[in-house]
């Protein structure tokens, strides 16, 4: 695949980020909540949510996991290169800043863009879009869209389904250009054939 590309995942209850992560050569940038790269954050989530509310872990357990866990998931942010997602927060522009200098840079960014991301559904369900936007910071820079690559990680086969590139031909302002891609985005996320589509093995 052509770089620097945004490739898109599903998390399939974190299935798609360990099959697809360690398939993707070159630099690749993953965009991930801002929260697991601040140590004190991570802490807090880790014991008032993940561990507790999610896995229902006594509070007093959480607690004792939650300190290294937060540890490792900083240190592994930083050595990973991962970028910080910052929803519903105007420090979002430093999510689009820091992808448009690593594509810039002919670097590659992963974005896992499905709201539930514990869902191991078919259909993706809700999806995130301010990820496209990307495209327009791209091609104010470089008066070239940029590719969108989904990528489905199929947890039964053991395998992961490469589309063609996905790109905007217009405006990513023009509310039906958007869309297309969008839906285009959405359909190959929920697994539907691509004829065009590489298979690899994991």
């Amino acid at each position: 695949m052509k770089d620097p590309s945004v490739y898109l995942c599903r998390h399939f209850d974190t299935q798609g980020i360990f099959m697809t992560i360690p398939w993707l050569t070159g630099k690749i940038h993953t965009w991930s909540l801002h929260l697991y790269h601040d140590r004190k954050a991570c802490f807090r989530h880790m014991l008032d949510f993940t561990l507790t509310k999610r896995f229902g872990w006594s509070k007093w357990t959480a607690w004792l996991a939650s300190i290294p866990i937060a540890a490792f998931l900083q240190a592994l942010m930083r050595s990973a290169r991962a970028i910080p997602v910052y929803r519903n927060s105007m420090q979002i522009m430093k999510t689009y800043r820091l992808s448009l200098a690593a594509l810039l840079k002919g670097e590659s960014v992963l974005i896992f863009p499905d709201r539930t991301y514990t869902s191991t559904d078919h259909e993706i369900g809700d999806m995130y879009e301010g990820f496209l936007m990307i495209d327009r910071l791209y091609y104010r820079e470089t008066r070239q869209h940029i590719s969108f690559v989904p990528v489905y990680a199929d947890a039964l086969t053991k395998t992961i389904r490469v589309s063609a590139p996905i790109v905007f031909t217009g405006d990513v302002r023009d509310q039906a250009e958007r869309r297309r891609v969008f839906e285009a985005i959405r359909i190959q996320l929920s697994g539907s054939p691509d004829p065009s589509e590489e298979q690899k093995q994991t």
